[in-house]
């Protein structure tokens, strides 16, 4: 995103502007303690949205009317502001590109912060992110979180650049954290799932494409998972067929129709139009009543058979599921010894050495051991039986449904003897039976089943189809090769930072999935900030990770990247001079060494200083030829009047000076 920090101020009670004027690159505010240095980037927080006021207590605080933030886009400013401890922010854009007509407009603050451009705090961060392009609405991959009664996942906004663009004083050479807010699991969770969008890397169709690629194969799944039952549903349907066509041919003695069963579940409506339109014939001369009653009979006696014999085995099982069980309760309900553990014994009567009760203990683990090796057993073997017992349950339900049907099969014959006396109707059965088939194919008529094949076809090349479009975004290739940007960039610029001898060469390390930095130290050995000494290894870690992810703002910012590269860098060098000792006039390197008792590296402390502020003027130049857009860095700082190197000017990059006096001047 191409944008930069053009002011930051603060309107006060009399209505008086107090402003810094910042440029492209590297920003110096320098002064001593407590002047407003550092209230700087929590005064740019609180504008971009803050829910918390952090601007710290004081002549800032008690002063202060409005904040204000003014960004520069290419061809416009946006203006935010807040009145302090409000939930109601200020939104405005300014046409133009020329800051002192837009701080003359400013200077005027009655009429520039006009109530009406006023909003609640919510609307603010989604009209603020327009400007970003991040009105995501849903960035759920799951489709089904509404129905599991789970709420949406938090879209990003301009809160979400937070992370990536403030180094507090308590963070910028932390050794524990890295990023701003990542104390809060929930905001760390989501600055990392945020990240692929920030980076321009998928936007919404993504997810909406996702969703519905989620939902297709859900729907194949379902499909695939019903196509078995579809093929038991039809051998059941053919089965009945078959039983009421043989029913037919057995009682009346003829075929009721030239067609097989599968002929009638194919062409089920065809086939009851011409069943039932057939008349009942009877060949009165037909056997097929008792060749077909011998048939079932004999069927009937191998089932019974069969039956009989897995009776006799379940009884075994249960009976010896009893014992195994009844036998591992009698070995454990025994008293047993806590330990086998004897010291040396003597005779009670001549307290002569005995071995006999180590003998005796011998047995006793021998015994304990068997009786271990024993319950074991016991537990497998019930194991095995309640196996067995299941297996043989299955067998019996299948019996029995075998002799069932075969019952019903053979209940239509008898009745038809009985039929025979009393109704003297020898055709009363037969028309039963085709009764009974037209009924059972009228069952599949009524109840379609649907062309699944067909239905999972579709639904495959859906599936694929979107697969294809979300394999266009290539999520996993891009993040890998953005990470390993990433890396490359740390060990690029880490080489040019005073890190311990130990950690050079810079093998710095990012894991865009995790948000974990470390050195590699070897193929399988990483060191993580926290196990990497001291404060100036810490510094130069955050300084090379974030410098870094700046560069991918920078180089990305026409290809999707929605995070400006702004940084805000607050106290980077008080790991050399604590921030807190600084109260003179001016700065003084020797003194602030005094005061933390390091005199005797002052001259390394001052190398190194001044190499981390030309490193950074460095970096802004050099990101802004070789990808178009000039990162910017905020420093706010107490060093002053440094010599840098390389032909930059430290002075160049100073916007304002606060020694005699604060961000709000005493009146």
């Amino acid at each position: 995103m191409k944008c930069f920090l053009r002011y930051i101020g603060v309107v006060d009670t009399q209505d008086k502007l107090h402003n810094v004027r910042l440029e492209q690159g590297l920003n110096i505010i320098t002064g001593k303690s407590s002047t407003g240095k550092s209230a700087i980037l929590e005064i740019f927080d609180y504008c971009l949205g803050s829910t918390e006021d952090t601007i710290p207590v004081g002549t800032i605080t008690e002063r202060a009317e409005t904040f204000f933030i003014a960004l520069q886009f290419p061809s416009y400013f946006l203006v935010a502001a807040r009145k302090k401890k409000s939930d109601r922010c200020f939104l405005l854009e300014v046409q133009g590109t020329d800051p002192d007509r837009l701080l003359k407009l400013i200077e005027q603050p009655k009429a520039f912060f006009d109530p009406k451009h006023y909003m609640p705090l919510r609307d603010f961060k989604k009209s603020l992110g327009r400007y970003f392009a991040i009105t995501l609405d849903n960035i759920d991959e799951d489709p089904y979180l509404k129905a599991a009664g789970r709420n949406k996942s938090a879209t990003p906004s301009v809160r979400s650049f937070s992370s990536f663009m403030l180094q507090h004083q308590n963070l910028v050479a932390n050794k524990h954290a890295i990023f701003y807010r990542f104390d809060e699991k929930e905001k760390r969770d989501q600055a990392i799932n945020h990240f692929k969008i920030l980076m321009g890397l998928v936007d919404e169709a993504y997810f909406d494409l996702y969703r519905e690629h989620e939902v297709a194969k859900h729907e194949l799944k379902k499909i695939q998972a019903q196509i078995p039952k579809q093929a038991q549903r039809k051998e059941a349907a053919i089965a009945r067929y078959n039983r009421y066509l043989a029913e037919f041919k057995t009682l009346a003695g003829l075929a009721l129709v030239d067609a097989t069963a599968e002929d009638i579940y194919n062409k089920p409506a065809m086939m009851l139009k011409m069943i039932s339109g057939r008349s009942v014939k009877i060949d009165v001369l037909s056997d097929q009543v008792e060749v077909r009653r011998a048939e079932l009979q004999a069927q009937r006696i191998v089932a019974l058979t069969q039956k009989r014999k897995l009776q006799g085995q379940m009884r075994l099982v249960n009976d010896s599921l009893t014992s195994a069980t009844q036998f591992g309760l009698d070995m454990t309900a025994d008293s047993l010894p806590t330990s086998t553990v004897l010291s040396d014994a003597h005779c009670p009567l001549c307290e002569a050495h005995s071995t006999v009760p180590a003998v005796e203990a011998n047995k006793l683990v021998g015994a304990i051991e068997w009786l271990n090796e024993e319950l074991k057993l016991s537990a497998y073997a019930r194991e095995s039986f309640a196996a067995e017992r299941r297996k043989i349950q299955e067998a019996l339900g299948g019996v029995n449904e075998q002799l069932r049907l075969i019952q019903a099969d053979i209940q239509p014959l008898d009745e038809e003897i009985e039929k025979l006396k009393t109704t003297k109707s020898v055709d009363e059965q037969a028309t039963k039976a085709k009764l009974r088939l037209e009924i059972a194919i009228q069952d599949q008529l009524d109840k379609p089943e649907s062309e699944l094949s067909g239905q999972e076809k579709l639904l495959r090349s859906e599936v694929e189809r979107l697969a294809g479009l979300l394999a266009k975004y290539d999520t996993r290739d891009r993040l890998n090769e953005l990470s390993q940007s990433i890396d490359a960039k740390m060990c690029e610029l880490g080489s040019h930072f005073d890190f311990e001898e130990t950690y050079k060469p810079s093998k710095l390390r990012f894991d865009v999935e995790t948000f974990d930095l470390w050195y590699q130290q070897n193929e399988r050995t990483r060191v993580y900030l926290r196990s990497m000494g001291s404060g100036a290894n810490w510094l130069y870690s955050h300084l090379a990770l974030f410098m870094s992810l700046h560069y991918q703002f920078a180089a990305l910012s026409d290809k999707g990247c929605k995070i400006p590269p702004i940084l805000f860098l607050d106290q980077p060098t008080q790991v050399y001079f604590p921030a807190s000792l600084d109260d003179a006039d001016e700065f003084d390197a020797k003194l602030l060494a005094k005061q933390a008792k390091r005199e005797d590296d002052v001259d390394d402390d001052m190398s190194a200083v001044t190499n981390m502020f030309t490193q950074l003027a460095k970096f802004c130049d050099e990101t802004g030829k070789t990808t178009g857009v000039t990162p910017q860095i905020i420093v706010s700082d107490h060093a002053d009047k440094l010599t840098l190197g390389e032909g930059y000017k430290f002075q160049n990059y100073v916007r304002a000076t606060w020694r005699t006096r604060g961000f709000i001047a005493e009146d």
